[in-house]
């Protein structure tokens, strides 16, 4: 039996004090741990009920047999051949088992094709909406808009706009209103209403797709108390003669007053978009606040 120091724990072979290592004068006895007990296979092991007749078998003694009404059941060992539940996991529907060997196709969940199935088509509807192939709102990107946003017959959008404006505020000044002042803003707003009225009337739609938050967004904190849009087309085709920016905007101005006005003494500020069909139709979108 070894020994031990009580105080550092240093063993040794005989119980003579003191301890060499710390000097401590009493030891005690070293506790020598056992050795783990086997474990029982008695109680790693299955057994079943088996009917001496029919060979079916029972989780308990519980005679006569449930399948034969045999009196006596035998306890037995059950034990596993696992080759062989493979083999009757893959047998066919037919009952032979199968010789050849066994594809992923032949174990496949047919629900699993189905989702497999659901997923792929899914992936490629968004792909081709990635790609503009098919529209898919908030995924494809914007088609782009028919026609051209800048120029037409050689007259410059952009100066066509300003005269517009100034057209405009001369004809409110003789009247006795006061002048709009252009807004970037409204400029802004203006552009992606008209935009979209081009692209229904290019297009398969039969009205325009606006998105008013997509408007408020681009007005900002300009018009809080409201707006008037306004949007009607003019034929560059049919006029017998090609005009200048500001002849251009007069002739605007003048077919728009025909059936409108722009006369209200609350109006501070406005917003001009032209755009030019494919067709030569000029597109004409106005906001004032």
């Amino acid at each position: 039996m070894k020994w031990r120091c009580e105080h550092c724990g240093k063993p040794h072979e005989r119980n003579d004090p003191p301890c060499d290592n710390c000097g401590h004068s009493e030891f005690e006895k070293a506790v020598v741990p056992m050795a783990p007990e086997a474990e029982d296979e008695e109680a790693t092991k299955t057994y079943a009920w088996i009917c001496t007749e029919c060979g079916n078998d029972h989780p308990k003694h519980t005679p006569p047999c449930d399948r034969c009404g045999n009196a006596t059941l035998e306890r037995r060992e059950l034990s596993y051949d696992e080759d062989e539940i493979v083999d009757e996991m893959l047998e066919d529907s037919s009952g032979r088992a199968s010789t050849a060997d066994v594809s992923y196709l032949d174990v496949l969940d047919a629900k699993l094709v189905l989702l497999f199935l659901g997923v792929a088509a899914l992936v490629a509807y968004l792909a081709l909406g990635f790609l503009g192939v098919v529209q898919i709102p908030g995924i494809s990107p914007t088609p782009p808009v028919p026609g051209n946003a800048t120029t037409a017959d050689g007259l410059v959008f952009a100066d066509v706009e300003s005269a517009y404006v100034d057209e405009l505020n001369a004809r409110r000044s003789a009247e006795g209103f006061a002048n709009l002042t252009a807004d970037e803003n409204l400029a802004s707003a203006a552009t992606y209403l008209n935009q979209q009225v081009v692209r229904a009337e290019y297009g398969d739609s039969d009205s325009p797709s606006v998105d008013r938050s997509e408007i408020d967004s681009r007005l900002g904190d300009d018009c809080a108390d409201g707006y008037a849009p306004a949007t009607y087309s003019y034929d560059l085709d049919q006029a017998s003669d090609t005009p200048t920016e500001r002849e251009l905007a007069r002739r605007l101005a003048e077919s728009y007053e025909r059936t409108s006005s722009f006369e209200d003494t609350a109006d501070e500020l406005i917003g001009v978009d032209l755009h030019a069909g494919p067709d030569g139709v000029l597109y004409v979108t106005r906001i004032v606040c």
